[in-house]
């Protein structure tokens, strides 16, 4: 029995042990991530946040700290939200609201997704800046994810800003202030012009150039989904359906050259008006993990950035 005993309490040391290990371990990396970012592109300290995220490994999606009420919830920062904000059943008692109806989601190729209650969120506030009496939606988080999630917010509340996403180093930086682009070096980022789509609900998304297989083409960033797409005409999978084969593709983004790792095939990618070739790639934050790509949206003069750190 005290053998039992004594081999019981050296498994649990050794336990604790990994554990702390593990932790500090990701404090260390998170610590020695490269920050030259911050100079770079002219931020102050005072305008860089941290970034959680939610998911696993990398598939994760970041989150941004939201008040509503006298609380704080983590709301998935979702470039692809095209409504701007949204909040699902996980926060349906926790926060006030009127019920104005009921409204039908939609996918992005149009096709119906589910229902949603139409409601107006009577207060929040997102890194200092508040908003009163906004018309949104609550819906159901399954209709979106297998793992339960508060909502989302997109580009619209950050309009006139400049915000930078570091997966790596778990930082969100956001600011006002022009970038100077005299002084930033061409050789380490890459920077193109953001497409505006003139569909409705699609106006606020990134869409920007990529060259694929030696083509022209537009590709989409939707940082609120953890799995890329590849448009592929030819292919026996729709974006809503299950796809056994996953593909590993190179694309070109400016000057950088990454391989889209474990991406999905699909013949009905979403297409959006206005826009100036096909949009035949949705990368988002599983390829941000594995490419290591640092992202800088100008918001200021309608510009993408990026960096492969």
């Amino acid at each position: 029995m005290k053998l039992k005993y004594i081999v019981g309490i050296i498994f649990l040391c050794l336990v604790l042990i990994l554990v702390g290990g593990y932790f500090g371990y990701r404090q260390y990396k998170l610590q020695v991530a490269d920050k030259t970012w911050i100079g770079d592109l002219g931020y102050e300290d005072s305008e860089i946040y941290w970034l959680t995220f939610h998911g696993i490994g990398d598939r994760k999606c970041p989150e941004i700290p939201v008040t509503i009420g006298e609380d704080d919830y983590q709301l998935l920062f979702d470039t692809g939200c095209g409504s701007g904000i949204s909040f699902t059943s996980a926060l349906e008692d926790k926060i006030d609201y009127s019920i104005l109806g009921e409204s039908e989601a939609f996918n992005r190729d149009g096709s119906h997704r589910g229902w949603n209650k139409r409601v107006i969120v009577d207060e929040f506030t997102v890194l200092g800046n508040t908003y009163r009496d906004i018309e949104t939606t609550i819906s159901d988080w399954k209709m979106y994810s297998s793992i339960k999630f508060n909502g989302a917010i997109g580009l619209a509340y950050f309009k006139s800003k400049i915000i930078t996403l570091d997966y790596a180093g778990h930082r969100i930086g956001i600011k006002t202030k022009p970038i100077d682009y005299d002084e930033l070096n061409l050789e380490e980022y890459t920077v193109l012009p953001l497409h505006k789509s003139t569909s409705q609900g699609q106006e606020e998304l990134p869409f920007f150039d990529g060259e694929l297989n030696g083509e022209s083409v537009i590709v989409y960033l939707d940082t609120g989904s953890n799995r890329s797409f590849i448009n592929n005409p030819d292919s026996d999978y729709s974006n809503n359906g299950k796809q056994k084969e996953l593909s590993n593709i190179p694309l070109k983004i400016g000057d950088i050259e990454i391989i889209l790792q474990d991406v999905i095939e699909v013949s009905d990618l979403a297409q959006a008006d206005g826009l100036p070739y096909p949009t035949m790639v949705g990368l988002n934050s599983d390829q941000l993990w594995k490419s290591n790509l640092l992202v800088t949206f100008d918001l200021i003069e309608e510009k993408i950035i990026f960096r492969k750190l």
